[in-house]
Order: structure tokens, then sequence, then C-alpha cells
């Protein structure tokens, strides 16, 4: 099994200067607005339109326009939302090497070593309201304008806005102790199930077959997965399957029928009744739509 599978692979700046601000308006026809995915880089969300729900790791969070989400490095995250509701928002993501230096000065062992091992904890969503909260979005939004215009010197600039976000979480952080954290087995045991559902879910793909694989029973497994999901199994599988038809549909002059059994229904019936509950018009719809979105 490829245990990477899950791993982003959009790169985030570059060597020299690994930052990148992404700006997403999310597509309203899919519940499922951020595939499950984990990357090495530090995140900062921030929530410009709508709401949904976020998962980092097994935590849930309910947020709205003007939230903030941190995701540390190597954490898995997605996002959910109500089918035709808009969910906007735009991320900062980079390097830790970014918050260092030559060497492994004092800042790097005192102030982000801790965090990157989970020794000290940010807040993971924040819903500005004291007055350090809002100059953390002041901050983050001021980082997406410096980005955007890359005027003399940005990077400079850029740098010292992270170093004094960075201060303000660190002052009002948890330690570990403090900290009430989920266990590693379970985030690492629904990381291989996602990447096994990546890996099969063009084939036929069974409840029994998932819980008999992670040596679970059927029930054990749907709660588990829900838990850590929010979504059950089949909602997850049909939302990958779907996703992948969309490209085919748009990409490719294949047959509907054909796709249908590519991303793996058997059954061509179903498929365009599970295509129109997650996209709201039919296969054929959707690919006429594109074509005349391209002209």
């Amino acid at each position: 099994m490829d245990h990477d599978s899950l791993k982003e692979k959009i790169p985030h700046g570059d060597a020299m200067f690994p930052l990148m601000v992404h700006v997403f308006e999310t597509d309203v026809c899919l519940q499922e607005r951020i595939v499950s995915h984990w990357h090495a880089e530090l995140e900062f969300l921030v929530v410009t339109r709508g709401c949904a729900d976020f998962h980092i790791d097994a935590e849930n969070y309910r947020v709205q326009k003007g939230d903030l989400l941190f995701v540390n490095t190597n954490r898995l995250h997605s996002a959910t939302a109500v089918a035709k509701e808009p969910f906007c928002f735009f991320a900062v993501v980079f390097s830790p090497s970014l918050l260092g230096n030559y060497g492994n000065d004092s800042i790097w062992q005192k102030y982000v070593e801790p965090v990157l091992h989970n020794k000290v904890r940010f807040p993971e969503h924040i819903r500005p309201q004291e007055n350090w909260e809002q100059e953390v979005l002041v901050l983050l939004t001021q980082v997406q304008n410096i980005y955007l215009q890359q005027e003399t010197a940005y990077e400079l600039l850029l740098k010292a806005k992270l170093y004094e976000m960075w201060y303000l979480l660190f002052a009002h952080s948890q330690s570990a102790q403090e900290a009430t954290g989920l266990s590693d087995y379970r985030i690492v045991r629904i990381k291989a199930v996602l990447n096994y559902i990546q890996e099969h879910y063009r084939q036929k793909i069974t409840l029994a077959e998932l819980a008999a694989e992670f040596q679970m029973s059927e029930g054990q497994f749907c709660r588990f997965f829900r838990s850590m999901i929010n979504l059950s199994t089949v909602e997850y599988i049909n939302s990958c399957r779907i996703s992948e038809s969309g490209v085919l549909l748009q990409e490719t002059d294949k047959e509907i029928g054909e796709i249908a059994g590519l991303v793996g229904f058997n059954n061509i019936s179903y498929f365009n009744k599970t295509f129109r509950r997650y996209m709201h018009c039919s296969p054929t719809q959707f690919r006429q739509n594109g074509k005349r979105s391209e002209t």
C-alpha cells in the first residue's frame, strides 16, 4: 500500500522562498469541498465566504466567514459543506524552515520545534473576538495582500508578519499536558483506511472488505470512519467516484456507461442517480455545461 497517496502534491513556493498563498472558491455541487490530505508544510486558513465543517485529524470545527484555522505539519485535514452553499477561503502554506535560521538556533529550539513536535499546541480554530485573535486575522490578510502584490523586498515583510503571528499564537498556546489530543494510533489508522479506499474505489469495494482489512466488525468500522471523517463510508467512496467521473466527462469523449464502470459503478442507473444527487444535474448535462464554458 502506498501510504503517501494522500500527501498533497501541489508545490508551496520554491526552495528559495517556500511560501504560497492559495485563494479557493470551492465547487458548490460537491459536499466534500477539500479532499482529505496532508502535507509537510504549516497552513493558516481564513474563511472568506460561507460556512463548512472543517476536519483536522479527528477534530471537527464548524467554521464561518472570518474564522481562522491552523493546521500543523502532517495533519490530515478536509472540509465538507452543504451542497449549493458557498465556501470560500484563502490559505497561507509555508515550510517550517521559513521560521528557522542557519543552524539550530534558540528561536527554533524554544518556539518552533516544540510546536512541530506537538509539545506546544496552537489553537486550531479561532473565531476572532479577543484583541490578539483579531490581530492574527489582520496579519493573515496583510500576508495575502503582500504576497499577491509582490512589491520590492516583499519576502522580508512576509517573514516579519509570520514571526508576529507566531508570537501571538505561541503566547496563547497550550502545553501538551494541558491539551487533550487524539491518539496517534487512530490518526495512523484512518490515513491507512483512506489510502486503501483511494487505491481501490475504482473496483468493487464493500464494507465487509474494509472492515476485514482493518480487523474490525462492520459496525465498529462504520462508527470509526464517521467519527474521523464525518461522512459515512459509502458517502466518501461515492464522492471519490463522482469526482473522478466529472473529470472524465469533461476531459474525454468516453461513453457515460464506460466512465461509470471505470470509476467503480457496475450499474449505469445507480451511477446516474448518484451523480445527480451529488452534482444536481445528469452526467450528460454536466458534460454539455463543461463544453459550453470552454467556448
